[in-house]
């Protein structure tokens, strides 16, 4: 197979991954009374807790204005806290409330279940194989990407 084909292989099978992981997040989300975006941005929250609007804005790769919209609904549905960083009462820092907390453990619970579901093909050694081998690419993809991001700004 030659490497352009390789390529594309590849891409058609992790976007189709990742259309059945989303299709099947995309429903339980919106069950519990998320968007889509909201869910993105409930879940990323929880990984940089506590984190303000601009550092936020610069992980989230959204518009200012787009974020703000999707936090100040989140803090209206008691998902999401704002509060004054106690350092420097200037800045403004965002958390997820236990309630944004039990409803994305709830949503990623679901979502880690369909994936072991459809890891069931593959034992153990081929699921910690399938780590090895995404774990590099995801972090040259990071890597590349911040780069890219950098040189575009500059």
């Amino acid at each position: 197979m030659k490497s352009n084909k390789r390529v594309k292989k590849i891409d058609n099978l992790l976007k189709d991954i990742h259309k059945f992981i989303f299709l099947h997040t995309k429903e339980e989300v919106l069950k519990l009374g998320l968007t889509p975006p909201r869910f993105h941005i409930l879940w990323l929250l929880d990984k940089l807790q506590p984190i303000n609007m601009t550092g936020l804005t610069k992980k989230a790769y959204m518009a200012n204005s787009t974020l703000t919209v999707i936090i100040d609904a989140l803090v209206k549905e008691e998902l999401v806290e704002r509060y004054r960083n106690p350092e420097d009462r200037r800045e403004v820092l965002l958390e997820v409330t236990s309630n944004g907390e039990s409803i994305l453990n709830s949503i990623v619970e679901v979502r880690q279940k369909f994936l072991l579901r459809s890891l069931r093909g593959l034992d153990s050694g081929q699921q910690d194989e399938l780590i090895e081998l995404l774990t590099p690419i995801l972090k040259d993809m990071e890597e590349d990407f911040e780069n890219i991001k950098w040189e575009e700004e500059n």
